[in-house]
């Protein structure tokens, strides 16, 4: 937790694209929010150091082809003075096309302001293109912003370029990315590295990252690491600390900072899953066009590292296979692709007997074979897995 709330540095964005998007479970229509409240010691460039109390909401809505993050931060620092900041992103990704399906498209918007002690104010406003390729637990991305920003004076253009890579193995995501950017007549160039992992109830973030070929935005290296400990449902505790660069597309300056605090999820209302009418349908995934999904979707339970499972369906003809279960809040999951023709997803899920479904292509969903069938309450079939 950030005592600023500084604008998304380019060189994480990839990690970003690795577990959000393209990650291990990504679902559709999910809305979380959360309130984090903790209290930081901050050191700017050129500033003494100060202590400061924080209180962050943020809201996410995420689909598989739509993120979209809303957030904002209250400081109060010990000398008694105040930040307000806020910052909200959209991304909306192209679907899988059928001939280039491991292609994905981006379009992401960002528009953020801050306001210190009433008298330094900020607002920036940018668009993004990228266009990434997705394999079997890695993938790369290729990408352009622009925009414009304002600290105090005219609004100045922001034109940034930047490539990345990204592989994820189990519970582990690395992420690597290079930039050049430019803001009115600042320029620079950005490399760096982050890193993902998490288990059990332990999550930890870190990045490393150096500014070379600088011209008015500073020089040298950074480095951040947060740990996220899980201690309920809606509950986790904070740690996090570093040094980041100055920022000349948010406006904030260079520092180092420790922080610590406690993040509440709000409670959010479960949707009920929504079943298919029982009509006859022919599965989207059926090479000639007719048969059924069960034949081209088969379910397999396997292992996985650190208490978790394997859920593999095999679908070679799919262009796209989502899942949903009781172990999901009948939220549907996006499956990702293997080398083999398989989709998969690995998910954490108490050990007994679950009910799943899945759907190919956007069809119906439909109970996938290797699992028991039966009807649920709503008259619709579902499949019955049992999980060791």
């Amino acid at each position: 937790m950030r005592p600023a709330l500084a604008a998304r540095h380019v060189w994480t964005a990839s990690l970003a694209a690795a577990t959000s998007v393209f990650g291990v479970r990504t679902s559709a229509a999910q809305t979380t929010a959360t309130v984090d409240v903790g209290v930081s010691t901050v050191r700017y460039d050129g500033f003494l150091p100060s202590a400061a109390g924080s209180l962050t909401p943020a809201l996410t809505w995420e689909r598989p082809d739509a993120v979209v993050t809303a957030r904002g931060t209250y400081l109060r620092f010990e000398s008694g003075r105040r930040s307000l900041q806020g910052l909200i992103a959209a991304s909306l990704f192209t679907p899988p096309n059928l001939l280039a399906h491991r292609w994905r498209g981006e379009l992401s918007l960002s528009a953020g302001g801050s306001n210190y002690a009433d008298f330094a104010s900020f607002w920036h406003s940018t668009g993004e293109a990228r266009l990434h390729y997705l394999g079997a637990g890695r993938g790369a991305w290729i990408g352009g912003t622009g925009g414009r920003t304002s600290y105090g004076s005219a609004p100045r253009p922001v034109a940034v370029a930047g490539v990345g890579v990204w592989a994820r193995r189990a519970q582990l995501t690395l992420a690597a990315s290079a930039t050049r950017s430019f803001v009115g007549d600042t320029a620079y160039s950005d490399v760096g590295a982050t890193i993902h992992a998490s288990r059990g109830r332990f999550e930890v973030d870190g990045s490393l990252a150096a500014r070379l070929s600088s011209h008015g935005a500073g020089h040298g290296v950074y480095g951040e690491a947060s740990t996220t400990f899980t201690l309920g449902e809606r509950t986790a505790l904070l740690i996090s600390g570093g040094r980041y660069p100055t920022d000349p597309v948010s406006g904030s300056v260079a520092g180092r900072y420790l922080s610590a605090g406690l993040r509440l999820r709000t409670p959010l209302p479960r949707p009920r899953a929504i079943r298919d009418p029982p009509l006859p349908s022919r599965s989207p995934a059926s090479g000639d066009g007719g048969g059924s999904s069960d034949v081209t979707a088969r379910l397999e339970v396997k292992p996985a590292p650190d208490g978790a499972v394997r859920l593999v369906v095999y679908a070679p003809a799919a262009a796209t296979v989502e899942l949903a279960g009781d172990f999901t809040d009948w939220q549907p999951v996006g499956l990702q692709p293997t080398s083999d023709g398989a989709w998969e997803s690995v998910q954490r899920i108490p050990g007994g007997v679950h009910r799943v479904n899945v759907r190919i292509d956007g069809g119906r969903w439909t109970a996938p074979a290797g699992t028991t069938r039966t009807t649920d309450e709503f008259g619709g079939e579902v499949g019955i897995v049992a999980v060791p």
